[in-house]
């Protein structure tokens, strides 16, 4: 959040003072305030900011769920378009119910 609030103050502050800077300044600055505000999505932030989660595992098995998420859906429509059959989206479906009982195994352990 902080990092987002950041690059929204470069740009900002590339826009207000838009008339004291040259241009060769103002795209290279306003590409950093970009560049912080796309951070935390990209899963930089991570990266520089250290994780004070004190599930760690859980969060980690939530965060392979949702890509198990995308690759089900990825199996539907490739089935729908007559690409693939219907053993891709079973093993979408297994793995999303196995990574389920594992965040029910990690919902209260926490980081060391």
């Amino acid at each position: 959040m902080a990092l987002t609030a950041v690059g929204i103050a470069v740009v900002f502050s590339v826009i207000i003072l838009g008339a004291n800077l040259d241009v060769r300044s103002q795209m290279p600055t306003a590409l950093v305030g970009v560049f912080l505000m796309e951070a935390k999505i990209w899963g930089l932030s991570s990266k520089f900011i250290p994780n004070r989660r004190k599930y760690t595992s859980l969060r980690e098995e939530s965060d392979r769920k949702l890509d198990l998420i995308k690759e089900l859906n990825s199996a539907a429509t490739a089935k729908e378009k007559g690409t693939e059959g219907a053993k891709r989206i079973q093993q979408a479906l297994l793995a999303k119910h196995s990574s389920v009982l594992k965040m029910s195994d990690f919902a209260s352990i926490k980081a060391a």
